[in-house]
């Protein structure tokens, strides 16, 4: 009993740090970088420029409010999954957002060099709502996505949600069968589009729909891992040249390999086929072996995100 109570504080431990670090970084690539250019990638995060920019409130304490009702109305709709790890992760991110905000810190006295310099123009400090920490947006908006995305990716890793359209988005799923892709596309057009109509700055659709294929990828890399790894199916034109494979397989890559049992589609005879993971260094080596084996030798190779087993290491981040 005393080693699960560790395990599970110990694992409580992580997984706040991994939300609160991840909230960290999502804060600072809204505030500091996307929300001074008024560049949008979808979600809350979207809609809190228009009321920074046009009524002067706060995007974290903007995107809490209106995250509370949503949240309250995908417990109801949707159920559980839209709990207390949604709860503790939309609050902490926005929190962050606005804890974060050059205009926070250069009124902490905080990096003020450093904000004065990216943004006075003609000698004047520019509005607080546009201080940022850059005076480029194709710059804010690659800084911005990358942290966006890798803060997103921690918060998720940590079992925990930042809320906003992924409530919509099950929605559509559950009551109009519309899958999570295409939902996540709707929501967020839909806010892109608004956002870059309000501010009357079609560019700022543009740079938008680049922040959010550039923070997707981010998340996925995070959550998923870089791919390292491959595994390939191997369709030799003998059986012997299959058991030569094997053993090199064996003796020289020091994998282990699978066996598939299929029919080929022409001749309609048996095949045995070979199935291996390896790691990305070895992919020539592979191939070496199964052409000197067997020139006529079929091979597909693809990517995997993560091999969990002897011989290899999980490629994700465990929080």
């Amino acid at each position: 009993m005393i080693i699960n109570t560790r395990v599970s504080l110990y694992s409580l431990i992580k997984q706040a740090g991994g939300i609160t670090l991840g909230s960290l970084i999502y804060g600072l690539g809204l505030s500091w970088f996307l929300i001074p250019y008024k560049v949008a990638p979808g979600g809350l995060g979207g809609l809190s420029q228009i009321f920074l920019h046009f009524f002067g409130w706060n995007a974290g304490l903007t995107m809490l409010i209106l995250n509370i009702p949503l949240w309250l109305a995908g417990l109801y709709f949707i159920g559980k999954e839209f709990g207390l790890g949604t709860f503790i992760g939309f609050f902490i991110s926005s929190l962050m957002v606005d804890l974060v905000s050059p205009a926070r810190l250069y009124k902490w006295n905080i990096l003020v060099p450093l904000i004065e310099k990216y943004n006075t123009v003609d000698g004047e400090l520019k509005p607080l709502a546009e201080l940022a920490m850059t005076d480029e947006i194709f710059i804010a908006t690659i800084a911005g996505s990358i942290l966006l995305g890798v803060g997103l990716g921690l918060i998720f890793k940590s079992r925990a949600s930042t809320g906003g359209t992924d409530i919509p988005v099950a929605f559509l799923k559950k009551k109009m069968n519309i899958s999570v892709g295409n939902g996540y596309l709707i929501v967020e057009t839909a806010i892109i589009l608004f956002t870059g109509i309000i501010f009357e700055d079609l560019n700022l659709i543009i740079w938008s729909y680049f922040a959010l294929f550039l923070s997707s990828k981010f998340v996925d890399i995070v959550t998923e891992g870089l791919s390292r790894v491959k595994a390939a199916f191997i369709i030799c034109s003998n059986q012997e040249a299959v058991e030569r494979i094997k053993l090199r397989i064996f003796d020289e890559m020091n994998r282990g390999v699978t066996f598939f049992h299929g029919e080929g589609g022409y001749e309609m005879k048996e095949k045995r086929i070979l199935f291996v993971s390896y790691s990305i260094r070895q992919t020539t080596q592979l191939k070496h072996i199964v052409q000197q084996e067997d020139k006529e030798a079929f091979i597909v190779m693809n990517d995997v995100h993560d091999v969990i087993g002897s011989g290899f290491k999980g490629r994700g981040l465990s929080l």
